[in-house]
């Protein structure tokens, strides 16, 4: 999953499923099948280190959604899959993003909300892929914790094997009186890689508890407190703990701001290596605007994080996306990325960044039929050698069954 549009695709999906798009005022229900081919380029598709690993390649996908509502709740089900085949170097690789969603308002104070997701990946691909988006922009809703979302990922040593997630969240949003309210979430991951056996398998459990005091009309302001324990195979395992403060800012009806500032403590427990201990910043900040047909969404994020190598390296992101409907039949997006996970010198890990660049442009040819171009850029920095930049581009024809867009 790249690090971090893997998550952004589960999320997407999630926040999809969690709001009511204006073209379901009448129709409730949403069901369809992106069925698509392409042919394409790409200069270095697994982030090989090597003299000569591009590519040319064809693709073949699909994507299917279905989603429902009513007046008190909300829900969906996504499935991507896709096969690339390489003509030269490499064999097919297959990636594949599912999950589930459901929002529900139990009595007039309570909201609970849950997801599920699994994923597989290979060399940060996921990254590039863009689907399922709807013909008008999506609002956020406003009772969801859009501010607990941590947009990290430091498994950059295992981004060129195949990785694996599974994922799952629950939780509850409860107006405690007409300016206060209490979030609360639980959750767990499941990563697993391809190869090395289970040394860089692990497990993560995370739970957070909030509240909010609304001072304004436009602006929140609260306190909330995370918690992560991750477990690795050989009895290691890590731990991190700490407050939060929140402020939450609609700026107008179509801007907003969520910003969370704090520090975790962690404690390790690597078994032979023994025990120790750090305390560090814990920043998770957006900013959100969302028109009739266009929107934009910025996040910046540091945490010390689990990471695959069973240590806790500082890891810092900054991303952006932005999405605009051009005509009744031209649509763009353009997604960027950087994450850095800082080097741990005592274990002989190097500093990493990656950067992420993509951009899909498609063109409605009839109500089934589109055809568009995606191009992407992707780069591992490390220290010593690191693989050459992929930069790919490829065309593509859509065809869909079900509810038109």
């Amino acid at each position: 999953m790249t690090p971090i549009r893997s998550l952004k695709y589960l999320v997407g999906a999630t926040t999809l499923a969690m709001v009511a798009p204006a073209s379901w005022s009448q129709d409730r229900t949403q069901t369809y099948l992106d069925l698509q081919a392409g042919l394409g380029y790409s200069s270095n598709p697994l982030l090989v280190v090597g003299s000569s690993p591009g590519s040319t390649f064809g693709r073949i996908s699909a994507y299917g959604y279905h989603g429902w509502s009513s007046e008190r709740s909300s829900s969906s089900v996504s499935a991507y899959v896709e096969n690339d085949i390489y003509f030269r170097r490499f064999s097919d690789k297959q990636l594949f993003n599912l999950s589930g969603a459901t929002a529900r308002s139990v009595s007039e104070n309570v909201r609970l909300f849950a997801n599920v997701g699994f994923s597989g990946d290979f060399g940060g691909q996921l990254s590039s892929r863009f689907y399922g988006v709807p013909a008008g922009a999506v609002a956020v809703d406003p009772t969801l914790p859009t501010n607990f979302v941590t947009v990290l990922d430091p498994d950059l040593y295992a981004l060129n094997q195949r990785t694996y997630r599974l994922s799952g969240q629950l939780g509850a949003n409860v107006k405690l009186s007409p300016r206060d309210t209490l979030t609360a979430t639980a959750g767990g991951q499941r990563a697993f890689f391809s190869r090395n056996g289970s040394d860089l398998n692990y497990t993560t459990y995370d739970g957070s508890i909030g509240y909010q005091r609304q001072v304004s009309e436009y602006i929140g302001v609260g306190v909330r407190a995370i918690a992560t324990r991750t477990d690795y195979s050989g009895g290691r395992a890590l731990t991190s703990f700490g407050p939060q403060a929140t402020l939450s800012a609609r700026i107008g009806p179509n801007l907003s701001a969520d910003v969370a500032l704090g520090f975790v403590r962690t404690e390790r427990d690597l078994a032979i290596g023994g025990k120790s201990s750090t305390t560090d910043l814990a920043v998770d900040a957006s900013l959100c605007r969302s028109l009739e047909y266009s929107r934009f969404c910025g996040r910046i994020a540091r945490r010390t994080q689990s990471s695959v190598l069973g240590a806790s390296p500082t890891t810092s992101s900054i991303g952006a996306d932005y999405y605009q409907k051009l005509s009744a039949k031209d649509q763009f997006q353009v997604s960027a990325a950087v994450v850095q996970t800082a080097g741990l010198r005592e274990i002989g890990l190097p500093k990493q960044t990656f950067y992420t660049l993509s951009g899909n442009y498609d063109r409605q040819i009839s109500d089934r039929f589109s055809a568009g171009v995606n191009l992407a850029a992707r780069k591992l920095a490390i220290t010593g050698d690191d693989p050459k930049a992929d930069l790919s581009a490829s065309a593509f024809v859509r065809y869909r069954l079900g509810n038109v867009r």
